[in-house]
């Protein structure tokens, strides 16, 4: 399973750290360095440091083209709803989730066709289940 991240924080830490079981080939994109510095101990895991994350560029650098999964999972709603928008229509990943903190923009985009998750305790089981749906 290839899967390209979009977004290095806490939250992607805890996700490479569960996903990153050998069989998967994960690529972090993202402007934070000491991020990508600790997610990049993991097997398997490329990382790609970003300077300006919404340029297309970046993404096909990251592998989009061959993406099983695509994670939208900065701390910006806007940033992630395009990038998964860019993701699912232009690029045809066959999953995309996206992390969304504003309960309002998780109905918009829910009724919208992306599969969304917010902030819960069980975060992390929730993007695992979606990305096994």
């Amino acid at each position: 399973m290839r899967v390209l991240i979009f977004g290095c924080n806490r939250l992607t830490s805890s996700l490479v750290a569960d996903l990153a079981d050998g069989t998967a080939e994960i690529t972090v994109l993202g402007g934070e360095r000491d991020c990508l510095e600790s997610v990049a101990v993991h097997p398997g895991v490329r990382v790609v440091l970003t300077s300006e994350p919404m340029m297309q560029d970046y993404l096909q650098e990251g592998g989009i083209d061959h993406a099983d999964v695509f994670l939208a999972m900065s701390s910006d709603d806007h940033q992630n709803i395009l990038v998964a928008q860019i993701a699912k229509h232009i690029f045809n990943v066959p999953k995309v989730v996206c992390h969304l903190g504003s309960p309002q923009l998780q109905v918009l985009y829910a009724a919208l066709g992306l599969d969304v998750v917010g902030y819960s305790f069980g975060l992390l089981q929730d993007v695992r289940q979606a990305i096994e749906a």
